[in-house]
Parts: C-alpha cells; sequence; structure tokens
C-alpha cells in the first residue's frame, strides 16, 4: 500500500492551506481511496488536483472518495471528484464514501450525484440508526 502525504514537486500551495485541508491517497490492489478532511474549494482545488493526478497514474480500477471528514466542499471541486471517472475503467465511475450532508447537497444540486456512486450508510452504525430515527420521528415514510 502506498501513502502520500505531500504534493508532488512543483504545485505550490497558499500559505495556511495545510490548516484548511489534508488528502492522502492510499492505493491497494486496484483501488485507489483518496481521504480528504477539511474543506475543498477554490484556494484547496489545486492541491486536489495534484492528488488526483497522483493517484490516476496508478491506473486504478476503483476510485473511491472518502469524504466523511469533509466540512465544505464547492461545485468546483465536486466536478473535479465526477471527472475523475476518466481515468477509470469503461463505465467505472468515481465512489464517494460517507458525504455529510452539506457535501451531498452540493452534488445533488449539480446533478454530479449521477456521475458517480455514493456509498450508503453501513447498517447497524450510530449515523445510520439516527437517519433512521428521524425518519420515523418526522413521519417521512409515511
Amino acid at each position: 500500500m502506498a501513502l502520500f502525504r505531500l504534493p508532488p514537486s512543483g504545485v505550490r500551495l497558499m500559505p495556511g492551506l495545510d490548516r484548511r485541508v489534508t488528502i492522502e491517497v492510499e492505493a491497494s490492489r486496484g483501488t485507489t481511496t483518496i481521504v480528504v478532511n477539511g474543506e475543498l474549494d477554490l484556494a484547496t482545488m489545486p492541491f486536489l488536483a495534484a492528488k488526483l493526478a497522483l493517484a490516476a497514474g496508478s491506473r486504478p480500477r476503483r476510485l473511491v472518495f472518502d469524504l466523511s471528514g469533509t466540512h465544505f466542499m464547492d461545485c468546483g471541486s465536486a466536478r473535479l471528484i465526477t471527472e475523475a471517472r476518466q481515468w477509470l475503467p469503461e463505465d467505472g465511475r468515481p465512489v464517494i464514501r460517507r458525504p455529510r450532508p452539506g457535501v451531498r447537497r452540493v452534488l445533488e444540486l449539480t446533478g454530479l450525484d449521477t456521475h458517480c456512486e455514493i456509498e450508503p450508510l453501513a447498517m447497524g452504525s450510530s449515523r445510520a440508526r439516527r437517519c433512521a430515527q428521524e425518519r420515523d420521528q418526522s413521519g417521512a415514510d409515511r
């Protein structure tokens, strides 16, 4: 497994960027996982693009974006993530793992959610139970 924490040489980052976002790339057996913690916006998008280029070099069969720690994502970053399908085998789509509600909303409002797979919450997880309880209390399924 490869783990990359630093941007490739030549990539210039804005001062303080390391406090706004961390992006780790893990490659293992045909699956590359990109773990994002923090904010994805105009200032951090070049850092994400550099990490995506790094991930593309491994020619993954499956590309997973773990966005459970992403507090904010703008439309440009969402588009960049969904365009990563160009590096996947035919009919491959990026997988979005555990997006927070605001991130998921950006994907839905822009229609970009149709260009990726959004992993559902694991059954039995505390968050899945909370969502089910909230749905039951609101009567949304009635």
